[in-house]
């Protein structure tokens, strides 16, 4: 038995697609039967729907590691900040603007997406913002939001704390400035 790194790349690949990303699209469409059920009413169909799409970004996730795995190549870091970003407002009014300075061919990328999603999500749920602004720079990845500031820390909550705890296992930080007029999250590298 050959145990390369590349043989455990695409086990680890089959295994995903076998597994989660099967399981993923499985609940994906049960969930379009329900939002499709006529006795549903608009505002649970919204809810669904909005469920449904945030699934999706998952579903892409998934496939965008699978690809990575079994081709030892993957999209640019600021393809896929593009794409995950908009799955993940996609259904708001939220707008959105990516400006890259900077390409970035990163070892750390897995990591500093899940940041980045994470800075993000909380920006829609909690900032009442109508635009996130993403900057990439050579050392430097800054997220800026027009909300009444998303990003107070508050207790029991744990998704900054994670991202700061990512960000440190690559010897990067986070720094948040939060205000009425909006917040500031820099992932510094």
């Amino acid at each position: 038995m050959n145990s390369s790194p590349n043989t455990e790349r695409v086990r680890l690949a089959r295994e995903l697609h076998d597994g989660l990303a099967q399981e993923l699209a499985a609940v994906g469409y049960r969930l379009d039967q329900v939002i499709g059920d006529i006795g549903l009413d608009n505002k649970n169909r919204r809810s669904l729907r909005e469920l449904r799409l945030t699934l999706s970004g998952v579903i892409n996730q998934v496939r965008d590691e699978i690809f990575e795995l079994r081709s030892n190549t993957s999209k640019s870091l600021d393809q896929q900040i593009e794409e995950q970003v908009a799955t993940l407002l996609a259904g708001t009014d939220i707008t959105h603007e990516i400006s890259n300075t900077a390409q970035l061919e990163c070892s750390n990328k897995f990591e500093l997406l899940r940041a980045i999603r994470e800075i993000v999500i909380n920006a829609r749920r909690h900032s009442g913002c109508t635009q996130i602004k993403i900057e990439i720079a050579s050392k430097q990845i800054t997220i800026s939001d027009n909300g009444t500031g998303g990003l107070i820390e508050k207790s029991n909550s744990f998704g900054l704390i994670g991202v700061s705890e990512r960000l440190a296992l690559i010897n990067a930080h986070l720094d948040i400035s939060s205000s009425q007029s909006g917040t500031t999250a820099r992932i510094i590298f």
